[in-house]
C-alpha cells in the first residue's frame, strides 16, 4: 500500500483562532437567518494562502458573456475536485479529498474525505452524494446517455463505492497509473446533493408523479427535467459546496452569483473565503461588443471572448479604462483537423496521405500571418502538446511547420495532384479539387479571419478551399458525424493524456479521427475499427494508462504517442498565441502568470475565493 500525505499551504488547517466573515453574511446571522461563522465552517477549514494579500471583503466581480455556458460554475468558476492542480498547474494536491491510498497494485483508489463540509443549505455533504452520483446518473441511461468518457479512459472502467461517510473507493478494471491527474481534471463532477435530487428522480420519487411534474416544467421526460435541475448554470435553488452560488439565473440579461455561507475555506488570519460578495455576468449580443466594452472599463477580470488580435487597442485604452493587461502564452493553438474518416471516398486515401498533409502545413507562411493577424503576438508552433505538458519536447514544435511551398508543391505532385493547364489542381481521376474547410465560432476570436487568410497560402499552390461557418452545435454535430474534411477550433494541448480527445481516437470528438473515436467508445458497436497507424498509438496510451510507479515508462509512452503525432502531421496547427486578461486596477491576488488551459479549470486552479477588490486604490 502506498499512502499519500500531502501537506502544503493550500492544504493547511487553521487551528486555535476566531473566525472571521462577511459583513453580508454577519448581518443575516444578527438576524436569526444563518448559524454563527464557527458553526458554518468544518472543524479544520483548508487554510487557502493568498496570491499576494490578504484580502477584503465585499464587491461584485463584473464579467461579459454571449452565452449562459461560458459562465462556468460547475467548473472553472467553480473548481473544487477531490484532488486538484496545485499553483504551478502540474502537481496533484488534496481537495475534497484530505488525503489518498493506492491499493492493490494501483486497482483502488481510496480517498478520505474531509469532515464537516457542508453545502450551501447547510446540509453535511458526505460519500453519499458522491454514490448518488454515481449510481443515480453515471449508470442511469434514462439519466445520463452514455458512461461518462473519464470513467473509462482507454478502456479503463472504474467504479466507485463508500466504505463509510466519509471514505470514497474507485475501483479500476486494470492498474491506473493517470487516475490522480484525470480526478484533478474531472474530479468536480463526482458527486451531487443527493438530499436535494432525489425529489427529481425516479428511483426516489413516484414515477408517474414525477413524469407529470417534468412534462408540466416543460420535458418529455422525467431524465431531462433530472438533468435541468442538477445544472448549476440554471436553477439558483441547486445546493452547492462552490464558492459562489447562482442567485439570479439566465435568462435574465444580467445573472448573479453571491457567496456561498457553508464555504469551507478561510485564509491565513481565520477569514471564511470568498472575499467577493458576488459574481456578475452581463449578456451581451457579440464577442465585438465582449471587447468594446472591456476597452472602456466594464470587466473586473475578463478573458473568455477577448480577441488577441485587439492587444493593441486594449493597451492604448488601458489607462482610459482602469484595468492592466495580462499576456501569457496559451497551451491552445488554433488548428485544422484533418478527417482520416471522411465519406467522400474520392477524397478519403488524399486524406489519409502523410504527404498530402505536410503539403497544406509548410505551404503555410505562419510568421508572416502571425505578424498580420496577431502583430507579432504569437508562436509558429505545430501544436502537437503544449510547453507545459510534462510529455512535449520542443522538436515537436517545429516539425513540418517551417515555410516551404517548393517542396508543397512536389508533394502534391506525388499524390497526382497535379495543376491544371498551369491553373488549380485536379483530383487523380481529373475532377476538380474544391473543398469547404469548417470553422467552429470559437468564443476565442480571429478563428474565421485566420482561416480565410490560411487559404490563400492554399491557393499559390494550387488547392481550391472555401471557407465557411456554422452555429455551434451544428458545427459540432457535423464533425461528430463525419460529416466534415476540414474542422477548425482551438486544441488543447496542455495535460492531454487525461483528455486524449485532440490526440487519439477516442470518441467522436476526436476531430481528426471521429468514426475511428465511435469504435473506441462504443467497443465496436458503432463507427470504423481504427487502421493500424492509429491502433498503435491507442495501444500505447493504454500501457500508459496501467503503468503505475514507474514514470519513466510513462514518459516514454507518452513522447511515442507526441512523435507520431509531429510526423504524421494528423492536424495542420497554425500558432500558439498570446492570451490576454483584462484586469481592472482593482481587482487583486491575481497572479502576474496565468495558464490559460481548460485542463487545470484557468482560473479555478489559481483559487477564485482568494481574489479581492480594492476600490481604494
Amino acid at each position: 500500500m502506498w499512502t499519500w500525505i500531502i501537506i502544503c499551504i493550500l492544504a493547511a488547517t487553521a487551528r486555535g483562532q476566531p473566525y472571521n466573515e462577511a459583513p453580508m453574511l454577519a448581518a443575516q446571522v444578527q438576524a436569526g437567518e444563518l448559524p454563527p461563522v464557527h458553526e458554518r465552517l468544518p472543524p479544520e477549514p483548508v487554510v487557502v494562502d493568498p496570491v499576494d494579500s490578504i484580502g477584503k471583503y465585499g464587491g461584485t466581480w463584473r464579467m461579459l458573456t454571449v452565452h449562459w455556458d461560458a459562465m462556468q460554475m460547475h467548473g472553472a468558476m467553480g473548481y473544487e475536485p477531490l484532488v486538484r492542480w496545485d499553483r504551478s498547474g502540474r502537481k496533484v494536491v488534496p481537495g475534497l479529498a484530505k488525503r489518498w491510498d493506492v491499493l492493490d497494485g494501483g486497482r483502488t483508489y481510496r480517498f478520505h474525505l474531509r469532515q464537516g463540509i457542508r453545502w450551501s443549505d447547510g446540509h453535511p455533504f458526505t460519500s453519499d452524494d458522491f454514490v448518488f452520483w454515481y449510481e443515480n446518473m453515471a449508470l442511469d441511461r434514462e439519466v445520463y446517455p452514455f458512461m461518462p468518457i473519464f470513467l473509462n479512459r482507454g478502456g479503463n472502467t472504474i467504479s466507485l463505492s463508500a466504505p463509510d461517510k466519509y471514505t470514497v473507493d474507485l475501483h479500476c478494471e486494470r492498474p491506473h497509473g493517470l487516475l490522480l491527474e484525470i480526478l484533478a481534471f474531472r474530479g468536480h463532477y463526482f458527486f451531487l446533493p443527493k438530499h436535494y435530487l432525489m425529489q427529481f428522480h425516479a428511483r426516489y420519487t413516484d414515477r408517474d408523479e414525477l413524469q407529470k411534474r417534468a412534462e408540466a416544467a416543460g420535458y418529455s421526460v422525467w431524465g431531462d427535467y433530472f438533468m435541468e435541475m442538477r445544472n448549476y448554470n440554471k436553477n439558483p435553488e441547486m445546493p452547492t459546496i462552490r464558492a459562489f452560488k447562482l442567485k439570479h439565473p439566465p435568462p435574465a440579461p444580467r445573472v448573479v452569483a453571491e457567496r456561498n455561507p457553508y464555504y469551507w475555506k478561510v485564509d491565513p488570519e481565520g477569514n471564511q473565503l470568498p472575499y467577493i460578495d458576488t459574481i456578475a455576468h452581463t449578456f451581451v449580443q457579440n464577442d465585438k461588443i465582449v471587447n468594446l466594452k472591456a476597452m472602456t472599463g466594464a470587466v473586473d477580470m475578463q478573458v473568455p471572448y477577448i480577441d488577441p488580435t485587439n492587444y493593441t487597442l486594449f493597451m492604448e485604452n488601458r489607462q482610459k479604462g482602469g484595468y492592466r493587461v495580462l499576456v501569457d502564452p496559451s497551451p491552445m493553438t488554433y488548428c485544422m483537423f484533418v478527417n482520416a474518416n471522411s465519406k467522400d471516398l474520392h477524397m478519403r486515401p488524399i486524406l489519409r496521405d502523410k504527404r498530402f498533409r505536410i503539403a497544406l502545413s509548410i505551404a503555410i507562411d505562419r510568421p508572416e500571418l502571425i505578424e498580420f493577424m496577431f502583430s507579432g503576438l504569437a508562436e509558429p508552433v505545430r501544436g502537437v502538446a503544449s510547453h507545459y505538458d510534462p510529455y512535449h519536447e520542443p522538436w515537436m514544435d517545429k516539425k513540418w511547420a517551417d515555410h516551404d511551398p517548393q517542396k508543397a508543391e512536389r508533394l502534391l505532385d506525388e499524390i497526382e495532384l497535379r495543376r491544371h493547364d498551369g491553373g488549380m489542381r485536379r483530383m487523380p481521376d481529373g475532377g476538380r479539387f474544391r473543398q469547404i474547410v469548417d470553422v467552429y465560432p470559437s468564443p476565442e476570436g480571429a478563428m474565421l479571419e485566420l482561416w480565410q487568410l490560411v487559404v490563400d497560402y492554399w491557393k499559390t499552390v494550387g488547392l481550391d478551399f472555401v471557407v465557411k461557418t456554422a452555429a455551434r452545435d451544428v458545427s459540432i454535430l457535423q464533425s461528430r458525424n463525419g460529416n466534415t474534411n476540414f474542422w477548425c477550433n482551438n486544441r488543447k494541448g496542455m495535460h492531454w493524456a487525461v483528455q486524449p480527445l485532440h490526440h487519439l481516437p477516442v470518441h467522436s470528438a476526436s476531430a481528426f479521427a471521429p468514426l475511428y473515436g465511435r469504435y473506441f467508445a462504443t467497443r465496436g458497436k458503432s463507427g470504423i475499427a481504427p487502421s493500424p497507424e492509429y491502433q498503435q498509438m491507442l495501444d500505447w496510451y493504454t500501457e500508459l494508462i496501467e503503468t503505475v510507479g514507474d514514470p519513466g515508462r510513462k514518459m516514454d509512452l507518452g513522447r511515442r504517442i507526441l512523435a507520431q503525432w509531429a510526423e504524421q502531421c494528423y492536424t495542420i496547427d497554425i500558432a500558439r498565441t498570446m492570451k490576454l486578461a483584462i484586469v481592472s486596477n482593482r481587482f487583486r491576488n491575481m497572479p502576474d502568470q496565468v495558464i490559460h488551459s481548460f485542463q487545470v479549470m484557468s482560473p479555478g486552479y489559481i483559487g477564485i475565493e482568494q481574489f479581492y477588490l480594492d476600490d481604494e486604490d
